[in-house]
């Protein structure tokens, strides 16, 4: 059986919109990604989960 390397979870700065994907965690056997701890764009420290942003077209 083949390894299917894991996709990197992706977050979106709240501040510029920029996209990241997360850096790697590692606890022993296991992975987890995490965000980063700031944004090299513009400096904000607030993401969310690409799976929780929502993008509104303005009118």
């Amino acid at each position: 059986m083949s390894h299917t390397p894991d996709l990197p979870e992706e977050y979106v700065c709240t501040g510029c919109h920029a996209i990241y994907a997360g850096t790697v965690s590692n606890d022993g056997d296991t992975h987890r990604f995490e965000a980063p701890d700031e944004c090299a764009a513009c400096g904000s420290t607030a993401f969310v989960p690409l799976e929780q942003y929502v993008h509104e077209a303005s009118a």
